[in-house]
């Protein structure tokens, strides 16, 4: 979908919270990287009861 016009505006938060909020997805991600998991089973079920599935490798590799 496209970005109406100004494009140059950044929808920013600020206080304490965004500041936590960082820290832990942060935490969060960098953890899922060391552990090589592509997908946490919360993760998982989260996704699937938002209707969101992942992408279907058509390569048959």
């Amino acid at each position: 979908m496209p970005q109406l016009p100004p494009r140059n505006v950044a929808w920013v938060a600020e206080g304490k919270w965004v500041h936590v909020a960082k820290i832990a997805f942060e935490k969060y991600f960098m953890r899922k990287v060391r552990k090589g998991i592509t997908e946490p089973v919360y993760e998982k079920y989260l996704l699937k009861a938002l209707g969101i599935n992942k992408i279907k490798d058509s390569s048959g590799v």
